[in-house]
C-alpha cells in the first residue's frame, strides 16, 4: 500500500486533506534500463533508473495529476470515477481495499409489505403495479 504525498486534497465538500491521506496501488515493472511504477487507478506512470526512482516520479506524477484536478474543482468526481472511496480516515482505493457493503436502514414495518414485494425488491425487480388478469 503506497501514499501519494502533497499539499492538499477535498476530504468532504469544503474541507481540506493532505495527499498523503489518498491509497492506492502501485506496480513496478522493469522499462529497458530502468524502471517503471504504475498507478492502475488513475492510469499514470513514473520512470526511474531504480524501483524506488520509478515510484518516486511516480509519486510526483499523481502528486501534479490531483493538483490539477484540485484546481479545476473535479477532484472528488475524479477519485470517485477512478474507484476511490472515502473510508472515514483516507481517499481508498478499490483494488487496494474493497468498500464494505452498506449498511441498509428500512423505514416503515415489513408487515407493510407482501413477502412476494420483499422477494421481488431483494431479486432486483420492483413490483410496484399489481395486475389483475381474468380470463374467461
Amino acid at each position: 500500500m503506497n501514499l501519494a504525498k502533497k499539499s492538499k486534497l477535498t476530504e468532504k465538500p469544503g474541507e481540506s486533506l493532505p495527499f498523503d491521506r489518498i491509497v492506492y496501488r502501485i506496480e513496478e515493472t522493469p522499462a529497458g534500463d530502468g524502471y517503471e511504477a504504475t498507478c492502475p487507478e488513475l492510469l499514470i506512470t513514473g520512470f526511474g533508473d531504480t524501483v524506488e526512482g520509478a515510484k518516486v516520479m511516480l509519486r510526483r506524477q499523481v502528486t501534479e495529476y490531483l493538483e490539477d484536478c484540485d484546481k479545476l474543482d473535479a477532484l472528488d468526481e475524479t477519485l470517485i470515477a477512478a474507484g476511490f472511496y472515502y473510508n472515514g480516515n483516507v481517499w481508498m482505493s478499490s483494488e487496494v481495499e474493497p468498500p464494505k457493503e452498506p449498511k441498509i436502514r428500512f423505514i416503515g414495518s415489513p408487515t407493510d409489505q407482501t413477502s412476494n414485494q420483499i422477494s421481488d425488491l431483494n431479486s432486483g425487480q420492483i413490483s410496484g403495479q399489481t395486475s389483475d388478469t381474468t380470463t374467461e
